[in-house]
């Protein structure tokens, strides 16, 4: 266990405090203070929704709005309008060099955001380089992130006569929007509340592939699903490259069916595509 912050006082235990004091902290204990409560890095908008946006200012001189940026930890402050100049296409962005020569912010044009133990580059924008009568202009694509505060999360700890009515959606296997979906499904909290309730525990994941289809349906037994009724409510995930989305066309065009006579779910959509179905309730 280590703390934060104490007084120092003098001490003639040199072996275990070279300083001469029993107390000692650098700038990387000030930034792992901080590292629970915000996210990695990101722009600090504060009221200002331009903090660090950057703009064309003439052809391929880029002007950055005044801001403030976080990186673990540590902060870059922005104080007035900053330019750079572009020669080829490249990402602005801002970075924290901790390495013993450099140790500050630099505002830079990049190939490639760089990130290491040392260096982490936090992008502000893209730039494109088009050809124009008589030169050169910058297209600019703004690619912003901005700091999140990472403290208690909502909904924690759980109390039954504050849960969203979302949640109880969710949990009960009744119809939901894709907003209502999202709401629970991208907040770890109410997600962990689930996972513990009777909901979850009947829970069927059925994966599958692109082959699986047939004419833009695809048919899921009675055995693979789990449910002996159309009562059930589910959650439809889209295999994008290592990633499985909820909310993509493909998705959210799907038709989710129970079919009575047999006990198959099937499942239509106008293009095959791999991804996983969650079934509960």
């Amino acid at each position: 266990m280590k703390g934060y912050f104490f007084n120092a006082l003098k001490t003639s235990d040199l072996e275990h405090h070279p300083s001469g004091w029993d107390r000692a902290y650098d700038a990387d204990d000030h930034a792992a203070f901080f590292a629970p409560f915000f996210s990695e890095a990101g722009v600090m908008a504060g009221t200002d929704p331009d903090a660090c946006r950057v703009r064309v200012q003439s052809g391929n001189t880029l002007a950055v709005h005044a801001g403030a940026v976080y990186i673990r930890g540590r902060m870059a402050v922005l104080d007035g309008t900053e330019t750079i100049t572009i020669t080829q296409n490249c990402k602005v962005v801002v970075r924290l060099d901790k390495s013993m020569n450099v140790r500050d912010f630099q505002l830079l044009a990049v190939q490639e955001p760089e990130r290491t133990e040392d260096i982490y580059d936090l992008e502000l924008a893209s730039a494109a380089i088009e050809a124009v009568t008589g030169g050169f202009q910058a297209v600019v694509t703004d690619k912003r992130t901005f700091l999140s505060y990472m403290g208690q999360p909502p909904y924690y700890p759980p109390d039954p006569d504050s849960l969203p009515y979302a949640l109880w959606l969710y949990v009960l296997g009744l119809p939901m929007t894709e907003d209502q979906r999202a709401a629970v499904e991208e907040n770890p909290s109410l997600l962990a509340i689930y996972q513990n309730s009777l909901g979850a525990s009947r829970a069927v994941t059925v994966s599958f592939a692109a082959a699986d289809w047939q004419s833009g349906v695809l048919a899921l037994s009675q055995a693979r699903h789990g449910r002996s009724g159309g009562g059930f409510g589910y959650t439809l995930r889209h295999q994008v490259g290592e990633e499985l989305r909820s909310r993509t066309w493909a998705v959210m065009e799907t038709r989710v069916d129970y079919r009575a006579e047999t006990g198959t779910i099937t499942l239509t959509a106008s293009a095959p595509y791999a991804g996983e179905i969650t079934f509960f309730g």
